[in-house]
This record gives structure tokens, sequence and C-alpha cells, in this order.
């Protein structure tokens, strides 16, 4: 054996197996534990994780069916759990149409303006560039020389400033609603108002001055298109029909009209008409949107005031008056549009047996047989018991043993609703009726 190799196998027995003793120094000095002696300290039991909170609409389907391909109101309605369809049904193009903007400008000569509101810079320009060509641009800038300048957004201002105007003023929050708001709640009436329009939506903001007490002189500078999409309105009238989304929300009067328009191309004006009337909730933003479904005899929820915050404010408040809360074997169960709040975890159901759920939820205590069930399901009259009895059988697997579905035998099945205390109620005479 050469001289190296037993030197360095010598001092390897020597370390214990390691070349270097600091090495195997270091090595003892990371794993103390390994030189304790007795059993090692199991560590400290973990708290299990809260379970995810549950949005205040978590459960719930709303179409919302504007001129814009995803209205901002979308985003809040889904932060707040709520799966949402967003629908452009018809398009707006910043090119106005030549005879109703020559009225509006008519209008504006006619009668001192106190104040103008520019709300968009390029359809401003447009307005500007149609008023020098019918020769009205002098006459029309003196007006305005007389007028309070309210400009909604800084291209805005800048666009008046080319005018020649210096003295504009703005909303703190550089916003249309927040200029709308101000003249609604801090001018006086009689006011005379210029209002720039440029979606079909702020038809809304001008009627709500109007019911201030103003006059207002609207002045379209857009043209309202067909949607480039008609596929995708008739996809939504079938989902409507077919009771996949338990609210829509409308911003204007044609959004309306192209809504109505496609559900009479696909032939299904009556089923959408029952759908809005019976089962799916309708929010507009005013009543210029909410007009032609009322002459239908549509119910209308309408927002308090034509801002999206109320907008929405008011989908949340339709759609939670609509769930239906009740109690069983002590359990606390929420029925919403596409799933159950069952002791607050959301649980979604299938379309069949939620469909059911919901039948039985209009009549609580009360049996309903298989063709009564499938009698008030639009879509299940092709449908036989065992289907019925399977969508009632997944129901159950679903709400995890809760006795809520009871089967009566050779009748059907009923919704078992108890009261708060776990008593039934025909037991305790002096309490006051449930309130369902």
């Amino acid at each position: 054996m050469p001289e190296t190799f037993r030197r360095r196998h010598a001092r390897g027995r020597k370390t214990g197996g390691v070349a270097n003793p600091s090495r195997r120094a270091a090595r003892i000095k990371e794993c103390p534990h390994r030189r304790r002696k007795g059993p090692v300290p199991t560590r400290a039991r973990q708290r299990p994780p809260d379970p995810p909170s549950v949005g205040a609409l978590a459960g719930f389907a709303v179409a919302v069916i504007s001129e814009l391909r995803r209205h901002p109101m979308a985003a809040e309605l889904a932060a707040e759990g709520a799966r949402v369809v967003s629908v452009q049904s018809v398009r707006t193009l910043a090119q106005p149409v030549e005879e109703t903007l020559q009225q509006a400008t008519m209008a504006c000569l006619t009668s001192p303006i106190d104040h103008l509101v520019v709300t968009a810079a390029v359809e401003f320009n447009y307005w500007m560039a149609a008023a020098r060509s019918w020769r009205l641009d002098v006459p029309l800038l003196a007006r305005f020389g007389h007028a309070r300048l309210l400009a909604s957004n800084p291209r805005c201002a800048d666009a008046l400033r080319a005018l020649g105007f210096t003295d504009i003023s703005s909303a703190v929050d550089n916003t249309t609603d927040g200029l709308v708001m101000h003249l609604r709640h801090r001018l006086p009436p009689g006011q005379t108002i210029a209002l720039q329009l440029y979606t079909p939506a702020m038809h809304e903001l001008a009627h709500t001055l109007s019911e201030a007490g103003h006059e207002v002189v609207a002045v379209p500078t857009f043209q309202v298109l067909p949607s480039i999409s008609p596929d995708t309105m008739r996809r939504l009238v079938n989902q409507i029909v077919r009771r996949h989304v338990d609210a829509i929300t409308l911003t204007s009067a044609e959004a309306v009209r192209s809504l109505l328009w496609h559900a009479r191309t696909c032939d299904q004006f009556d089923e959408l008409r029952q759908a809005l009337t019976s089962d799916v909730a309708t929010v507009c933003l005013g009543p210029l949107t909410a007009a032609p479904l009322r002459e239908l005899k549509i119910p209308v929820q309408v927002a308090a005031a034509p801002y999206p915050e109320q907008l929405t404010a008011a989908v949340r408040d339709a759609l939670l008056r609509r769930a239906h809360r009740l109690e069983a074997d002590r359990h606390t169960l929420e029925i919403r549009g596409e799933a159950v709040l069952l002791d607050g975890e959301l649980i979604t159901l299938q379309q069949g047996p939620m469909a059911v759920l919901r039948v039985l939820a209009r009549h609580p205590d009360r049996v309903l047989s298989p063709t009564e069930v499938r009698g008030q399901l639009p879509f299940w009259a092709s449908a036989d018991d065992h289907a019925i009895e399977m969508a009632v059988s997944r129901l159950r697997r679903a709400l995890r043993g809760v006795e809520l579905v009871q089967t009566v035998m050779k009748r059907g099945y009923r919704l078992v609703e108890h009261s708060p205390s776990g008593f039934d109620e025909d037991e305790l005479p002096m309490a006051e009726p449930h309130q369902h």
C-alpha cells in the first residue's frame, strides 16, 4: 500500500470516517437532537385553518346587460361572490347622429345656459366641428361664455381650454357621476343645464336632474349600433328562460329593447316574459330603463339613483330578498340561486337537485307529487318520476345527512321546516307564528 493512501486511511479511522474533523463538528452542531438522549419532543398541534369566508352574493348568478363589454359593476358583484355574466347588448359609436345633435344645438341657442357639463373630450370635439360646419359655433361659444363650465376629467378640461376658456371646474373624483351629484344636491331649482351624453345610460342622469327641478338640454354625441355578436344575446335569452341566472341588470332603454328584440327573433319572447315575471329578478338603472318592461307588466326594481354603486346595492337587495332561509334539525339553511348555505358553508348543487329544492321551498311542509314538481319546472315536462327521485337522492347526499327533504310513501316529497327552538310549532300554543 502506498504511503499516501495509508496516511489518508489512518486519518479517516481516527476521525470516524471524516477526513476533516471540523466538518464533523459542524454537522453535529447543525443537528443537536442526534446527541440528545430520550424521545424527540413532538411538534405543537397546529390549529386547523378557518373556513373561507362566504361572499354576500355567493351562490347567485347575475347577468349585467349594458353597452359595454364589461360594466364596472360586474367587478363589484364578482368581488361579493356572485357569478357574473357580462353581455354587451348594444354598441356606441363616438360619432353623433347629425339630426339629433343639430336639434340639441339649437336648443342650447334658444335658452340661456347656466351650466355646461362636458363628459367626453372626443365626442365634444365632434360636436364643435359639427357646429362650425353649420356656422353655429360663434353664437354657441358665446352662450358657453356666460355659463359655468364643468369638466368631468382633465381631457375634457383641455378641450375647453383649446376653445379659449379658462375658468373651468371639475368634480373631486373626476367623474361625471360626481358632477351630476353636485348639480343635483347643491344647486337651487330652476337652473338650465346643458349635459353632454356619450352613452345611452346617461339619459338617466339627465332625467334625475330634471326631477330635481332643473331644465336639462341633453346633447347626445353618440349613436347606438346593434350588438356585434347576436349569438351572445340569443344565448343570454336562453339562460334567462332556463333560469340559469337569478337576476338581470339593465343600464339603458336601448339595452332593454335589444333584449326583447332578440327574444322575439328566437321565438322565446313569452318564455322570457314569464321568467322575468316569476323567477328572475329584474333591476334597472332608472325609470327610463324600466319603462319598456313596465309596459309588459314585468315587475322591475329601480336603483335609488342612476349610479353604479346604487345599482349594485339594488341588485344585492333583490337577490338577498329572494333567498329562502329556514332551520331544520338544528341546522340553518339558506337556499340561494345555484347553491345553499348550510351552517355558513356554501354547497354548490347541480341544476336538477337545485331546481327541485326551489320548488319544494315555495311550499314548505306541503307534500308535492312528482307530477306537481315537474309541472313547476318548465323543462322537466318530458321527465319521469325516476328523474325526480334521483334529483332528491342527490340533494340529500349534498346536504350531508340533514333531514330536510322527506319522502311520503305513494304521495311525494315535502320540505320540512322547523321553528328555531327545534320544537313543533303546534306544541307551543303561546308562541308567535314562525316567520318565513
